[in-house]
């Protein structure tokens, strides 16, 4: 009886290794906990920035049966054309795909007020340009007409905050419908972690090198 209870006694209790272990392993969910669930609010962010392009997307299908072509203006103004021809109901609601959600920004109480400042995305530079641009163009998936404004002064550290899914990548839309996401790695700026996006003539990947850059941050 002696011997069993001092073998109860010794398993009751925890040595030092023990409580070490159990210590590491809460360190390490902890750690986990902490790289994963930025990355799981960031992945969400994605999904709804790209479900709002296919929203402006889907307007601009009607804008273009209604005249024949997407609309001929450049930058954040071929965006909110969609909004100016009344295809969609000025409602916040209607207001908000015109908003990455990783921006932290939102139609202003005054719908009547969307300005092209106000918006998260630019479109294509089309100054000069003799012909609209339409789905059914010559490989229409190859070629990007909106997505996440950046920054003209996206070089400086002090702006990589304030670009789209924490500087981390852009997400896009192409002439044909499609959505997508991009790394900031592939544009190839630097090293992997200072990496950013890069659009317009300066973008090193080419379907980027047409859209407007947003010269208002």
């Amino acid at each position: 009886m002696g011997l069993q209870g001092r073998s109860r006694s010794q398993r009751g209790g925890f040595t030092l290794i023990e409580l070490l272990v159990v210590m590491a392993i809460i360190a390490t969910l902890a750690g986990i906990g902490m790289v994963g669930i930025p990355r799981i609010m960031r992945q969400a962010d994605v999904t709804a920035c790209k479900g709002h392009l296919d929203a402006v997307y889907k307007s601009l299908m009607i804008y273009q049966m209604n005249n024949k072509y997407f609309p001929r203006a450049s930058g954040a103004e071929f965006v909110l054309a969609v909004w100016g021809s009344n295809i969609v109901d000025h409602t916040a609601k209607d207001a908000e795909i015109f908003f990455c959600p990783s921006m932290n920004l939102g139609p202003d109480s005054d719908l009547g007020n969307v300005t092209p400042e106000m918006i998260s995305y630019t479109g294509p530079d089309q100054l000069g340009s003799r012909k609209g641009l339409a789905p059914q163009d010559r490989n229409a998936n190859e070629k990007v007409i909106m997505c996440d404004k950046v920054p003209a002064g996206n070089g400086d550290k002090e702006h990589l905050d304030s670009l789209a899914h924490a500087a981390k990548g852009i997400c896009f839309l192409t002439l044909g419908g499609a959505t997508d996401y991009i790394d900031s790695s592939q544009f190839g700026t630097g090293q992997e972690a200072d990496s950013y996006p890069i659009i317009g003539p300066e973008s090193p990947l080419e379907k980027f090198q047409k859209l407007v850059v947003d010269e208002g941050n």
